[in-house]
């Protein structure tokens, strides 16, 4: 039976998750996105169709594989394009789950800060108390301090006309 038609009958996609979730490169890559590989199978689909011209598409929820690419060296030769699809729906399951994606959440610390300053903390009490929460939400040390920094200064802003009596929305 050849991969297209083992396609058709899900033993295909079975075979292509089953790497995805096994493997050490792509478990490797999953870990660090913080993307459990169960959830290969519970939000990640995989079809096999004709994509007129085009290798493979993703779009965070499905990958798209043409069936053009479906030969008997296809884990071989092809498997390098639900790879690259792979990346791309982890890196939109990261984004989705990512904590300061949700602008509530950014409101949210920007009250708490403001709330401090209103309760007579000092910047330093308020980094020092604050900072830590924020930063175990991050890998990246750089983005951390840079959105911290970008919160810091809406909460300061915020204090600043509470102070002076105003209204304010944030």
């Amino acid at each position: 039976m050849g991969w297209f038609k083992e396609s058709q009958n899900n033993s295909f996609v079975e075979k292509v998750k089953n790497i995805l979730k096994t493997h050490t490169f792509t478990k490797s890559i999953a870990d660090y996105y913080h993307i459990p590989v169960d959830e290969i199978d519970t939000h990640l689909d995989i079809e096999v169709c004709d994509l007129h011209g085009k290798f493979a598409e993703g779009n965070g929820k499905l990958i798209r594989i043409d069936k053009k690419l479906l030969d008997d060296n296809f884990f071989n030769d092809n498997f390098h394009f639900i790879i690259h699809e792979f990346f791309h729906w982890l890196k939109r399951r990261s984004e989705d789950k990512f904590y300061f994606n949700d602008p509530e959440e950014i409101q949210s610390f920007v009250l708490q800060m403001s709330w401090n300053f209103i309760s007579g903390k000092s910047k330093e009490e308020v980094v020092k108390k604050i900072y830590p929460i924020i930063q175990a939400h991050f890998k990246n040390d750089d983005k951390c301090k840079s959105i911290f920094e970008e919160m810091l200064s809406k909460s300061i802003k915020l204090y600043e006309i509470y102070q002076e009596g105003g209204d304010f929305l944030i």
